[in-house]
């Protein structure tokens, strides 16, 4: 086995139905990984039984841990706060405790690693997502890239990365603006940072449904990229005047 390693970081909201096949399937694919792997997985103030789940498959898995956040705090926060717990040059991957992507598609990614150190990921299916979904997110990355000048093809879907990347970074935007954000200024504080795309497979929830794009999800959505826009700017200022002071 490689010495290298895999954390797989599953945040969950009230997700009780999905989770165990969630973590199962991932324990499926990882198996076949040419690297070491683990679960991290992160209750964000569930209010039904995601934590019974949690600690039940904690039990049955030895590559499988938990974390509680007190509060409701958010994905990206669940999932930087995670960091502490991996460890160092640990390569890293987020997956949705709804059991939204198909997991299998980690071998697409782990393909690239010798060459970037973030593979962001676009799908390979959108039409797994009705129109109106598609619609709103469309716009929500138009709206993400007219303000960061990015030409990647997607921000929110799988991705693997360095566990150092991110790390340290601080960010002021919540939900899923939280990732244009966060490699914005990844990019700034690293701008030799190797930056590639790989494409993922998408098989839609088993239980529930989304609220990510409801009318004022999306709204709050917008609010939160010009919020992430601004501390952006304020990190390139910092960015600027260190490199003026090092010169």
């Amino acid at each position: 086995m490689s010495s290298e390693k895999l954390t797989i970081l599953i945040p969950c909201l009230n997700e009780e139905r999905n989770l165990t096949a969630t973590v199962e399937n991932a324990i499926m694919t990882a198996r076949d990984l040419p690297m070491d792997f683990e679960i991290i997985m992160i209750d964000d103030g569930s209010r039904d039984a995601t934590q019974d789940v949690m600690k039940r498959l904690c039990g049955e898995h030895s590559c499988c841990r938990m974390r509680v956040n007190p509060r409701n705090l958010g994905v990206g926060r669940s999932v930087m706060s995670a960091y502490d717990d991996v460890s160092d040059r640990s390569w890293v991957t987020v997956l949705p405790g709804d059991n939204e992507f198909d997991f299998r598609s980690i071998h697409n990614f782990i393909a690239l690693r010798d060459q970037y150190d973030l593979v962001l990921g676009y799908f390979q299916n959108p039409v797994i997502r009705p129109f109106r979904r598609r619609f709103a997110s469309a716009s929500f990355g138009s709206l993400v890239k007219t303000l960061y000048g990015f030409d990647f093809r997607y921000l929110n879907g799988m991705k693997l990365y360095k566990v150092e990347v991110f790390r340290e970074i601080e960010i002021e935007s919540a939900n899923y603006a939280y990732t244009a954000e966060l490699i914005a200024k990844a990019i700034l504080r690293n701008p030799a940072l190797r930056v590639g795309e790989a494409p993922f497979v998408a098989t839609g929830r088993a239980h529930g449904s989304s609220n990510a794009f409801r009318p004022r999800a999306v709204a709050t959505a917008a609010y939160e990229v010009l919020r992430g826009q601004r501390s952006v700017a304020a990190y390139r200022k910092q960015v600027i005047r260190r490199e003026e002071s090092e010169d």
